[in-house]
C-alpha cells in the first residue's frame, strides 16, 4: 500500500502517544481518550484506492530517557528495524493494535449507517485521513516483505518510470531500482522540459561571398489557444455519460470503438419489417397507439377542480350514478359475461340540472374516455381526408367553428390536440408556448356546475344551454309569416358523443341526427356521431346511419327520396344532398350488421373498435384500481361530410369491383423497397388508370370489423367489403411475403390493401328481430314439451317438434332438489325418438303419394 499526503498535525500526536505507549511497555492500556483522539484523524473505510503521490513524512519520535526527539538517529529508523526482539514484538503489537481500530471503526461506521447519523458525524470518522498502515510503515518498517513488494508493484502500475518525489521511501526506492531499473522523478522530469524549451526562431541568408547572415525580423507573439472552427451544420456536443464512458470503455478492451448513432443505424438493418406503404395509409391507430391524456389541458384543470373536494365524496357519487364501483354506466364498456343492463349514460351535458358533485364525477369519469374515443374518431377522419381539409379550416376566415354537442367540451378539448398537431406541421418555426388559432368553439352545457368546470379548461368558447331546434323551423316564408326564415348557425365539425342512446323513440332520434345535419356547414361539414360499443349503442348508430343514407346523402342509384309525409300537391320526391361517409364504412350500402332496423335480441356479432387510454390518477382512485392503469373503450361511431363527395371528385369506385379489386391486392404499385413518403405519388399516378382498372384509395379497401385471428402460417380477418357484405379473408404465408408480414402486423379497424388467397360469406349471429332471445325461445319449447308429455299426447308431441332435429329437442331439466330416476329419463328419450320415427313416416308418406 502507498502513503498519503503529510497528515494533520493531530495525526502526528497521535502517532507519537501510540508509539510512546508501546515503547515505554506500559502496563496501562491506551485511554479511550487517547484511541478516539487518534482514530477521529486517522481512520478511513475499508476500501481504499491502492496508490497515492505522496507518502507521508517521517514521524520524530521522541526518547523516554532523554526526553528528546530525533528523526535520523532514533531507534526507530526509517526503512530500518530495532535491533532488540522487543521492538520486534511491538511492531507487531503495532500492527495488531491498527487492526483493532480499523475493526473497531467499521462496525461504529455500519452502526452509524444503520441509524442515518454518518452525515452528522462525519468528522468522526474522518473518511479523507490517511492510511494508519501508511503512516507506520514509513516509521517502524512495513508489516512484511510482502507488504513492501506490493506496494512498490503497485506504485509501478499507477505511474510506471516516472514518479512522484515523495511517493515511496529509501527503502521502497532500493526495491524499485533492484526490480524495474532507476525511475523518473517527476522534478527532474520537469527542469529538463524547462532547460529544452524551444529557441526563438532565427532567419538566416546566404551573402554575397557564400556565407549565412542572420536577418533580423518581427516576430508577432502567437495567442496560446488555438481558435476553435466551429461545424455549424454539426449538432451540439453532448457530455458523456456513464453509460457512454462504460460502452468505450468496454470498446476498447476488446480493440473496438464506439460509433455513432447515425453510423451504427447504417452498420446494422432495422430487423423490424417494414410495412408497404398501403398497409401504413390504412391503419387505424394513432401515434402512439396508447393515449396519454395531456397534463397541460386536461388532467391537471381537473385535478385542481377536484382538489377542492373529499374524493370520498366525489367516488360515492360517481359509483352511485354510474352503476357502481367499475362504473359500467360511464364510458366504460363492461365485458359481456358481466350481463349488466345496456343502459345511456346517466348524466347528459344538456341536462338543465346537476350538482354540483355529479358535474365533479362528470369530468372525472366520462371525460377521459370521450376524449380518447373523439381523439381516434378525428385521427380516423384526418387520415381519409388528408392534410389538405385540416388546414383549409384553419386558413379560412375565422378558422374553423366546432360544435361539441354531447361531450361537454372533452371533444373540443380533442380536437384542439389534432388541430395544434397539424399547425405544428404547418408552421414548423411556431413558438410552442404561443397560442395558435383555435377558431370558434361552441359547447353545450346545460347546468351552471358543468358549465363553470368546463370554462376552466376551455377559453375562448360559447355555452349554450341547449341545440337549436332547425327541423321545426320554417325554411321559406309562409303565409302567415312573410318575415324571412331565421339565420342559421353552422359548423365545420360536429361532434355529438353519446347522444342517441338516451333516447327511446326512434323518431326523436331521427329528429335529433336530423338536426345535427342541419348546423352542418353544406360546404364539407363533417359530423361524428359515437355511442357505447355495445348492442344497444351500434343500434343506434345504425339507425342513424340509415336515416342519413335514405334522406340525405346521395349514392348512384339513390338520388332522391319519396316523402310520404307531404300532401299529393306537393312534391313528394326531395332530392338528396351530395355528401359521403368517411369512417368507417368503405359502402353505402345497407349494412350487413343491421338489416332489419330496430333492437334485436340475442345479437352477437355487431360493428365497435377500440381505444386504449392511460387513466389519470384521479379516475384510478374513484375506480379503486391499484395494479392496471390503462383501459380500453369500445365504441361504435360514424363519421359522415355533407356537401362534398370524395367518390366524385378523387374517383373512388366502391361496390363489387372494389371488393374484387381489394382481394387481388395494391401491392403491385409501389416496390416495398421505396419509401412510405412517397405514397401520395401512388395516389395521383394511380388514378390515372386505364379503363377497366380500379384506382388505389383507402376509402374503397374493406376494413377489418373483428380482431384478426393470427394463426400458425396464416392469419384470418372478418371485413367489411366496400360491397357492403361480410367476408372472411385468409392471407397464407404461401400467398405473399410482404402480405404475410403486413397481416402479422394487422389490427382491430385497419384497413387492407393486399389482398388474400381465399374468402368466404361469414355467418352472422344476429339475434332476434321479433325481440325474443335465444335463451328465451329454448324455454318456451321446453316448457310445451314438458305440457304435452303430461298429457301424453304423442302425436302432439310429434307435431309441435315438426322441422326440427332430435338433437335440437332440450328435456325438461331437473328442478332443484328433484331427483328424477333413470328408468324416467331413458323413458323420456325413447318418447322422443318414437314421435321423430312417427313424424318421419308421415313425411315419406306424404312424398310418396306426391
Amino acid at each position: 500500500m502507498l502513503s498519503r499526503p503529510p497528515a494533520s498535525q493531530a495525526c502526528r500526536l497521535s502517532s507519537r502517544e501510540l508509539l510512546q505507549a508501546l515503547v515505554q511497555n506500559s502496563t496501562q492500556p491506551v485511554s479511550r481518550q487517547l484511541l478516539r483522539r487518534g482514530t477521529a484523524s486517522l481512520v478511513t473505510p475499508r476500501t481504499r484506492p491502492a496508490v497515492t503521490q505522496k507518502r507521508f513524512s517521517p514521524v520524530a519520535i521522541s526518547d523516554p530517557k532523554t526526553n528528546t526527539t530525533s528523526s535520523g538517529t532514533a531507534k526507530w529508523q526509517i526503512g530500518k528495524r530495532y535491533a532488540s526482539t522487543a521492538a520486534a514484538d511491538k511492531k507487531d503489537q503495532v500492527y495488531e493494535l491498527i487492526d483493532k481500530i480499523n475493526e473497531k471503526e467499521g462496525e461504529l461506521a455500519e452502526l452509524l449507517d444503520e441509524l442515518n447519523l454518518i452525515d452528522d458525524h462525519h468528522g468522526i470518522l474522518n473518511l479523507e485521513g490517511p492510511e494508519l498502515d501508511d503512516v507506520f510503515s514509513q516509521t517502524i518498517g512495513h508489516r512484511s516483505e510482502q507488504v513492501l513488494e506490493d506496494r512498490v508493484r503497485m506504485a509501478r502500475q499507477e505511474f510506471g518510470d516516472t514518479l512522484p518525489d515523495d511517493l515511496l521511501n529509501d527503502r521502497e526506492l532500493e526495491l524499485y531500482t533492484r526490480l524495474y531499473g532507476e525511475p523518473v522523478m517527476e522534478s527532474e522530469l520537469l527542469e529538463e522540459e524547462l532547460e529544452d524549451e524551444k529557441e526563438p526562431d532565427r532567419l538566416y541568408r546566404e551573402s554575397v561571398d557564400g556565407n549565412l547572415e542572420e536577418v533580423e525580423f518581427e516576430q508577432i507573439e502567437t495567442e496560446d489557444d488555438i481558435p476553435v472552427v466551429y461545424d455549424m451544420e454539426a449538432p451540439p456536443a453532448e457530455e458523456e455519460t456513464l453509460v457512454m464512458t462504460r460502452a468505450r470503455e468496454i470498446a476498447e478492451q476488446l480493440g473496438g470503438e464506439v460509433m455513432l448513432e447515425q453510423f451504427a443505424q447504417e452498420a446494422v438493418p432495422d430487423p423490424t419489417p417494414r410495412l408497404h406503404p398501403a398497409t401504413e395509409a390504412g391503419k387505424f391507430s394513432t401515434d402512439p397507439s396508447t393515449v396519454f391524456l395531456p397534463k397541460d389541458t386536461v388532467t391537471t384543470p381537473i385535478s385542481v377542480i377536484l382538489s377542492n373536494f373529499s374524493n370520498k365524496h366525489i367516488s360515492e357519487v360517481a359509483h352511485r350514478t354510474f352503476g357502481g364501483q367499475r362504473l359500467p354506466h360511464s364510458t366504460t364498456t363492461a365485458p359481456a359475461r358481466a350481463q349488466l343492463p345496456q343502459l345511456p349514460i346517466p348524466l347528459d351535458a344538456s341536462q338543465n340540472h346537476m350538482s354540483e358533485m355529479e358535474a365533479n364525477a362528470y369530468i372525472a369519469a366520462l371525460y377521459p374516455g370521450v376524449y380518447a374515443t373523439t381523439l381516434s374518431i378525428l385521427v380516423e377522419v384526418r387520415k381519409r381526408l388528408g392534410s389538405d381539409w385540416i388546414r383549409r379550416l384553419i386558413t379560412q376566415e375565422g378558422g374553423p367553428r366546432v360544435l361539441d354537442a354531447g361531450g361537454g367540451g372533452a371533444g373540443i378539448l380533442a380536437w384542439r390536440e389534432v388541430l395544434r398537431a397539424e399547425y405544428e406541421l404547418m408552421v414548423p418555426d411556431h413558438p410552442k408556448e404561443e397560442p395558435i388559432p383555435l377558431g370558434k368553439t361552441t359547447v353545450v352545457t346545460g347546468s351552471d356546475s358543468l358549465r363553470a368546470r368546463a370554462s376552466i379548461m376551455l377559453e375562448n368558447t360559447t355555452f349554450l344551454p341547449r341545440l337549436p331546434d332547425y327541423v321545426h323551423v320554417r325554411d321559406v316564408p309562409t303565409l302567415d309569416d312573410q318575415r324571412p326564415p331565421p339565420k342559421r348557425k353552422q359548423y365545420d365539425i360536429i361532434i355529438a358523443p353519446h347522444t342517441l342512446l338516451g333516447i327511446d323513440e326512434d323518431y326523436m332520434r331521427k329528429e335529433q341526427v336530423e338536426n345535427l345535419w342541419s348546423l352542418l356547414n353544406p360546404d364539407g361539414g363533417v359530423l361524428v356521431l359515437f355511442e357505447k360499443g355495445r348492442q344497444r349503442g351500434f343500434e343506434a348508430i345504425a339507425g342513424a346511419r340509415d336515416m342519413l343514407l335514405e334522406r340525405h346523402i346521395s349514392s348512384p342509384g339513390s338520388r332522391e327520396y319519396e316523402n310520404l309525409t307531404q300532401s299529393p300537391d306537393e312534391e313528394r320526391y326531395v332530392k338528396k344532398e351530395t355528401g359521403m361517409i368517411i369512417a368507417p364504412c368503405t359502402n353505402h350500402q345497407k349494412c350487413p350488421m343491421y338489416l332489419v332496423p330496430g333492437q334485436a335480441k340475442g345479437r352477437r356479432d355487431y360493428c365497435r373498435f377500440e381505444q386504449r387510454y392511460i387513466r389519470p390518477n384521479f379516475l384510478q382512485r374513484i375506480i379503486g384500481a391499484k395494479d392496471r392503469n390503462h383501459e380500453d373503450v369500445e365504441f361504435s361511431y360514424i363519421a359522415v361530410q355533407r356537401g362534398v363527395d370524395l367518390r366524385e371528385t378523387h374517383n373512388i369506385v366502391q361496390g363489387p369491383e372494389a371488393t374484387d379489386a381489394a382481394f387481388a391486392g395494391f401491392e403491385h404499385l409501389q416496390d416495398e423497397a421505396e419509401p412510405v413518403e412517397k405514397l401520395e405519388s401512388v395516389k395521383a399516378s394511380s388514378g390515372s388508370a386505364t379503363q377497366g382498372e380500379i384506382p388505389f384509395n383507402p376509402l374503397n379497401l374493406p376494413r377489418t370489423v373483428f380482431p384478426p385471428m393470427k394463426r400458425r402460417g396464416h392469419v384470418i380477418f372478418d371485413f367489411c367489403t366496400p360491397a357492403g357484405k361480410i367476408e372472411r379473408w385468409t392471407v397464407p404465408r404461401s400467398f405473399s411475403r410482404q402480405a404475410y408480414r403486413d397481416a402479422r402486423k394487422a389490427h382491430w379497424g385497419d384497413l387492407w390493401a393486399l389482398g388474400a388467397k381465399t374468402r368466404i360469406p361469414r355467418n352472422l349471429n344476429l339475434g332476434d328481430r321479433s325481440g325474443e332471445g335465444k335463451k328465451e325461445r329454448l324455454e318456451r319449447r321446453a316448457a310445451a314439451r314438458a305440457a304435452m308429455r303430461e298429457e301424453g299426447d304423442d302425436d302432439g308431441l310429434a307435431a309441435f317438434m315438426d322441422g326440427q332435429s332430435e338433437e335440437e329437442v332440450v328435456l325438461p331439466t331437473r328442478k332443484k332438489g328433484q331427483t328424477i330416476p333413470s328408468w324416467k329419463k331413458h323413458a323420456d328419450k325413447k318418447k322422443v325418438r318414437q314421435a321423430f320415427k312417427q313424424q318421419s313416416s308421415k313425411r315419406l308418406g306424404t312424398q310418396t303419394d306426391v
